[in-house]
């Protein structure tokens, strides 16, 4: 009699230590802080698109290429007017000095090179534009056009997200508030991977859903990690400790 009791005892504890353990575990699912749709600044034909959905790219890497012939000429002229005005400020500054010319025609020469200058910027900056770059390392998502097609301005072209900067999006119930706090471990068990993850608490949103009184907290993951957005996975967190009598 006494070993079924011993028996019972055990496996009541067995069965209290799991029910404790699943208690402190929730859904989570890994996102990336750095994921955006790139458009176009500028009317022009889509000349290549190197990089397809899936496809891993560095930053700084050229992910659309548009067609920009007329930019290129039209930078051509400005630089050219600023050669010409350039010479005419120069030409007007000496005659200045020779006092052959009035102090007013000097300072028209020297606002139409400055106004040359900056229409020249402009069109530089329009031939930079050309070529839509990766603003950090990452994969492509999807494509929202495609070679050879005339593009407007403010269009979208490519959707990426990078796969440096990521965490993980935890649901808790509420009333764990008591005992989570910013910077506490949590293992996360990702699905279909043996390994586990260790991430922490990075913050804690200050609002609970009404209906389901849950709580929402993001998880901060390590650098290296070589997880994927969308994937989900498990978090697991450590019992709290007893509070000090």
């Amino acid at each position: 009699m006494r070993q079924q009791l011993n028996l019972g005892l055990f496996l009541a504890l067995l069965a209290s230590a799991a029910s404790a353990q699943a208690e402190y575990q929730a859904r989570a699912v890994i996102k990336s802080l750095d994921r955006a749709v790139l458009s176009g600044e500028l009317a022009a034909r889509v000349q290549r698109i190197p990089y397809l959905p899936g496809d891993a790219f560095e930053k700084g890497a050229a992910l659309v290429e548009l067609d920009c012939a007329l930019y290129d000429a039209q930078a051509e002229k400005v630089a050219a007017e600023v050669r010409a005005a350039r010479i005419k400020s120069e030409n007007a500054r000496e005659l200045d000095a020779l006092n052959s010319i009035g102090g007013l025609d000097v300072a028209l020469a020297q606002s139409e090179y400055s106004q040359a200058l900056a229409e020249l910027k402009i069109a530089r900056l329009n031939t930079e534009r050309c070529v839509i770059k990766a603003p950090w390392r990452g994969r492509v998502v999807g494509l929202r056009v495609n070679a050879h097609e005339n593009i407007r301005q403010q269009q979208e072209l490519i959707e990426v997200v990078g796969d440096q900067n990521l965490e993980a999006e935890v649901v808790v119930p509420a009333a764990w508030l008591s005992w989570l706090a910013v910077g506490q471990p949590i293992s996360l068990q990702v699905d279909n991977l043996p390994e586990p993850e260790s991430a922490e608490v990075r913050a804690i949103i200050p609002a609970i859903d009404a209906v389901s009184q849950t709580v929402l907290l993001r998880a901060k993951l390590p650098e290296n990690t070589q997880l994927i957005p969308g994937m989900s996975a498990t978090a697991v967190f450590s019992e709290p400790a007893p509070a000090a009598e």
